[in-house]
C-alpha cells in the first residue's frame, strides 16, 4: 500500500515529458503474439500494469527481455505454447482479454479468466465475444471462457457499440485472416491507432485509422518491429489541469496535441487558455476559472462519450477542474453505473457538488480544497483527480492508495510532481 502526505498550495511551475499511453503498450504487447520474429518496443512505462501484462506473455512462452536502462523491451513469441491465461493474472487486469485474438489465430483455441481492474461497474465483454463469434469463432463458459474456431473468415462487422478492446481485438484478429474485413463503428481512440500503425509497420494492412470506419486486407504472416509508444493524453490533461489548479505555468514536451483537441475545447468551458507551439502545450499562470453558460444563459452540460468526443477516463479531472470554478456545472459519466462513487472522497476536501443520479454531477463552485485524510478508491483515474485536488488544497492531505492505483498509471509521478515544485512524500 502507497500512502501519500501532499501539501497543497505550492503553484507548480516547469518542463514535464507526459507519461507513455498506458492503454496503447498493454495492446501493443498482445500484439506481438502474431509474428515469430522479435518486436522491439520503446518508451515502455514502469508501471505494474505494464509488468503484470508482460508475466502474462512470458507465463504463455513468450522471452522478453528489457534494456536501454529499462525503457525498452524485446519480446519473442516464437516459444509460446500455452493457450490459457492464468487465472490469478487475469483477475488483476481487465487487458488480460487483449491475447485472446492472438491465441485463436496461434492455437485456435483459447482459455480466459474473467477479467479484473478498476471498479468501475459490470463492463461488459459483449461486443468483445461476438465479434469474435461474427468472424467464426464459439466459446462457452465455464470459471471463465473457453474459446474455439475453426478457421476465421472475414467479412463486414457492424458494431452496435465502439468497444476500444472489442475493435482491437478485431482488428489483431482480422490483419491475419484472409480476405477483407470492414469493421464499421470502430473505436479509433489514439491507442487503437497506435496499435494500428504498430501493425502496420509489422506488414499489415489497414485503412481507415483513426476513422470509425477500419478496412483490412488479411495478410499470410506479420513480421517483427521497432515502434515508440505515444504519450498519454489523459496524463497530458493531468499537467494542465494540475498548473490551472495551482495557478502555476507548466510546459509539457512532445504533447501531441492533435490528440488533445477536444479536451483542450472543454477546458475552454472553464476558461483555461493553453499555448501550442509545436508538439509542446504551454499552460500560462494567472487563469480566472469560470463555468461558461449555455448561448441561453443555462448551466453547460459536459458530456463523456467514445473518440473523438470527450474521452470516458478524463470525466474525474474535468471534475476536480469544474469544482475550482466559478458557477455550475452538470457533468455527465452514463458508461460506468459505478464510475461516479469516488466523489465521496472529494467531499472531504470540501468540494460543492451535488450527485443527481449514478450518471450526473452538478458542481457549485468555486470549492475551497482543505487537507483531509482520503482513501483512494480502486479507480486509477478517481484517485489521480484526488492527488491533484490535494494539490491545491490548503494544508495536509494524507492519500491512501490501498490498491496501488496510480503505480498502475503513473510510476513516477512523485518524482514528476516534486520536479514541478510539489511537496509529495511518500509515507
Amino acid at each position: 500500500m502507497a500512502t501519500y502526505k501532499i501539501t497543497g498550495g505550492t503553484p507548480l511551475k516547469g518542463e514535464i515529458e507526459p507519461v507513455s499511453n498506458k492503454n496503447s503498450i498493454l495492446k501493443l504487447i498482445p500484439a506481438a503474439l502474431l509474428t515469430d520474429e522479435t518486436v522491439v518496443i520503446h518508451n515502455v512505462p514502469k508501471s505494474s500494469d505494464v509488468r503484470l501484462m508482460l508475466k502474462i506473455i512470458k507465463e504463455l512462452g513468450a522471452k522478453v527481455s528489457y534494456f536501454n536502462g529499462g525503457n525498452s523491451i524485446r519480446i519473442n513469441a516464437s516459444t509460446v505454447n500455452n493457450y490459457e491465461i492464468d487465472y490469478a493474472s487475469a483477475q488483476k487486469i481487465m487487458s488480460s482479454v487483449m491475447f485472446m485474438g492472438p491465441l485463436l489465430l496461434k492455437f485456435g483455441k483459447a482459455f480466459m479468466p474473467v477479467p479484473g481492474g478498476c471498479k468501475l461497474g459490470t463492463r461488459p465483454l459483449d461486443v468483445f465475444m461476438e465479434n469474435m463469434v461474427e468472424m467464426g469463432a464459439k466459446w462457452t463458459k465455464d470459471q471463465g471462457y473457453y474459446l474455439e474456431v475453426k478457421k476465421f473468415k472475414a467479412k463486414d462487422i457492424w458494431s452496435w457499440f465502439p468497444s476500444v478492446t472489442g475493435t482491437e481485438n478485431l482488428i489483431m484478429i482480422a490483419v491475419k485472416t484472409p480476405g477483407k474485413t470492414t469493421i464499421y463503428n470502430a473505436a479509433c481512440e489514439p491507442h487503437t491507432q497506435d496499435l494500428c500503425n504498430m501493425l502496420v509497420s509489422m506488414g499489415a494492412k489497414i485503412t481507415g485509422i483513426g476513422s470509425n470506419r477500419l478496412e483490412i486486407e488479411g495478410v499470410e504472416t506479420l513480421h517483427g518491429t521497432e515502434w515508440c509508444v505515444i504519450p498519454d493524453h489523459l496524463d497530458i490533461g493531468g499537467y494542465i489541469a494540475a498548473a490551472v489548479l495551482t495557478n502555476g505555468c507548466i510546459t509539457i514536451r512532445n504533447a501531441i496535441p492533435n490528440h488533445m483537441q477536444l479536451m483542450l475545447q472543454v477546458f475552454n468551458k472553464f476558461g483555461v487558455n493553453v499555448e501550442i507551439n509545436g508538439n509542446d502545450i504551454t499552460v500560462p499562470a494567472d487563469q480566472k476559472l469560470v463555468c461558461q453558460k449555455t448561448v441561453k444563459g443555462d448551466i453547460f452540460e459536459i458530456y463523456t462519450m467514445p473518440w473523438p468526443g470527450l474521452p470516458i477516463d478524463f470525466n474525474q479531472i474535468v471534475l476536480v477542474t469544474a469544482l475550482k470554478s466559478s458557477g455550475s456545472i452538470i457533468l455527465h459519466n452514463s458508461f460506468q453505473e459505478y464510475g461516479n462513487f469516488w466523489i465521496e472522497e472529494l467531499v472531504k476536501l470540501r468540494a460543492k457538488l451535488i450527485m443527481a443520479d449514478p450518471h450526473r454531477i452538478i458542481t457549485y463552485g468555486p470549492s475551497e480544497f482543505k487537507g483531509a485524510k482520503l482513501k483512494a478508491p480502486n479507480i486509477i483515474q478517481a484517485t489521480y483527480a484526488l492527488f491533484l485536488a490535494a494539490l491545491s488544497a490548503k494544508g495536509e492531505t494524507i492519500l491512501e492508495d490501498t490498491d496501488n492505483s496510480l503505480q498502475r498509471r503513473f510510476p513516477d509521478i512523485v518524482e514528476k510532481f516534486n520536479s514541478l515544485g510539489a511537496k509529495i512524500e511518500v509515507l
